[in-house]
């Protein structure tokens, strides 16, 4: 009887101490191919589950995932992951699957990005050690990258390449001091071995530092980045660098933010996949070749000159070098002749009454040889939105038309929505976008369609578990988030997704 009490004493303080947290996304697609026929529906689904067991210091992660299409040419994609976590300052040892960004990626960046599909990972041990206002990391894996486009997930990266990196972050030099003079040093090292090197010396380093100055309200952060590689093809040491520079001012109802990135043979990995990702000062996400030859800034200001009165200003660019223009001038200037992309957009956010918020503005974009087969497109989308609240439910509405200039061809899309909500309740929204006319070079890769109604339905289920389901049409083109961009088809059919946090 004691052994029995015990062993219950044991039981009810091992339940205490255990935690099972978890989440799942289910998503089913129902749609017709690119040819749009609608007598040969495809299908897939996508599972993924994700569990943690904590216990005391311990955590236990496995993540199960599935795609399994209807495609017949395309495979099917599992998969199980796994990590064991030790964490107890100033110790924290992890063992399994894995993500891992040094600094601002300029060396390595190995990220998982859900909203886009876009999952690079590492496989093996991390290590961290805290103390003395500082943090050393140290790892060891191998990478996988999974990507999600034109209807299938595909791995890009799954090979034998070995990544040993060590990465030092301090805050030694804070102070406490009336002014918030605030600095922050980094340091890393990243080693990669691949089956391919052309000799045993010819495996490729990435290092480099970074160093955060904060005084009160303005904050700056400058990171460098080298790469030592391997020449393709020819073979001997290639050497590359990357600089980013950011400064920001941030006072009551004004704000200012300027960016400077100058990326060359920086970016490492295969034609479709990074081990490091250098950001894009771009901020709808598009880089030119993803740190192998890019400079550019990005510049953002914002004003509240009264309480119901926000405005907004963007301009961004990035593009490849040219040796032809001063520095000066390859920061400022998008010559024809370079690939690149010039952001610009202005936003006006007025509050009319506490209830309401109307917004308007203008974006402009042009890109130069990013989306082939066209030299240069010219976006410019003009916008309206309004939001009222009414209290027990929300209303909002959106018109937008973007004029596309591509090389000698000109379309126009327009669309229209209107969304009615109540907070953690539900949303629907009704969309409707139609294309004035389909240019050639686009019919082989967006087809002839001109119109795309969608209805979607946004459904808390209860507090953990939402519905999402949308009935329509995408029309597709060019995505990109991070620096990261893929193509996306059009789309006609249904996509549920049910989501749970337990």
């Amino acid at each position: 009887m004691p052994f029995l009490i015990t062993l219950l004493i044991l039981r009810l303080d091992f339940a205490q101490d255990l935690r099972i947290t978890g989440s799942n996304r289910a998503e089913y697609w129902l749609f017709v191919d690119s040819r749009l026929d609608t007598a040969d529906y495809k299908d897939h689904i996508t599972e993924k589950l994700k569990l943690a067991l904590d216990y005391k210091e311990l955590t236990l992660r496995g993540v199960f995932f599935f795609w399994d299409p209807s495609l017949r040419t395309v495979g099917k994609l599992s998969y199980v992951d796994y990590s064991a976590q030790y964490k107890k300052d100033p110790v924290n040892i992890l063992y399994g699957r894995y993500y891992a960004t040094f600094g601002r990626g300029l060396c390595l960046n190995q990220f998982l990005d859900e909203d886009f599909n876009n999952d690079n990972s590492l496989y093996g041990l991390k290590a961290e050690l805290s103390g003395f206002k500082s943090q050393l990391t140290l790892l060891a894996g191998k990478p996988r990258n999974i990507f999600f486009e034109e209807l299938r997930y595909t791995v890009k990266n799954d090979t034998a390449d070995k990544i040993r990196g060590v990465n030092l972050e301090t805050k030694v030099l804070n102070f406490d001091n009336p002014w918030g003079f605030n600095t922050n040093i980094g340091g890393r090292y990243v080693r990669i071995h691949k089956q391919t090197d052309l000799t045993p010396k010819a495996y490729t380093e990435l290092f480099g530092g970074n160093i955060n100055l904060k005084l009160g309200p303005w904050e700056n952060y400058f990171e460098y980045g080298r790469h030592w590689g391997t020449i393709p093809v020819v073979g001997g040491r290639l050497k590359g660098d990357g600089y980013l520079f950011t400064t920001g001012l941030s006072l009551p109802g004004f704000g200012i933010s300027l960016q400077y990135v100058d990326y060359k043979d920086l970016g490492f990995g295969g034609a479709e996949y990074r081990y490091n990702e250098p950001p894009t000062p771009i901020k709808s996400g598009i880089s030119v070749n993803r740190g192998i030859d890019e400079i550019g800034y990005g510049l953002s200001i914002v004003a509240s000159p009264f309480d119901f009165l926000s405005l907004e200003i963007e301009n961004n660019k990035v593009s490849t070098h040219d040796p032809d223009l001063s520095k000066f001038g390859e920061i400022l200037y998008l010559m024809d002749k370079m690939g690149g992309v010039l952001e610009q957009s202005a936003k006006a956010i007025t509050h009319p009454t506490e209830l309401s918020e109307v917004s308007f503005g203008v974006d402009h974009i042009i890109k130069q040889k990013i989306e082939l087969p066209v030299q240069k497109k010219t976006e410019t989308k003009p916008y309206l939105e309004l939001q009222y609240d009414f209290g027990a439910f929300f209303v909002e509405a959106g018109l937008e038309q973007t004029m596309v200039m591509s090389d000698t061809s000109k379309y126009t899309d327009r669309a229209a929505s209107i969304s009615v909500g109540k907070p953690e309740r539900f949303v629907l929204t009704v969309r409707a976008e139609k294309r004035d006319r389909v240019p050639e070079w686009l019919i082989p890769k967006l087809g002839e369609e001109t119109f795309w109604p969608m209805l979607e339905l946004s459904l808390d289920l209860t507090t953990r578990h939402n519905l999402r389901l949308r009935v329509g049409g995408e029309k597709g083109g060019l995505v990109c988030s991070g620096g990261v961009c893929r193509f996306e088809e059009p789309f006609r059919g249904v996509k549920a997704v049910l989501t749970s946090i337990f």
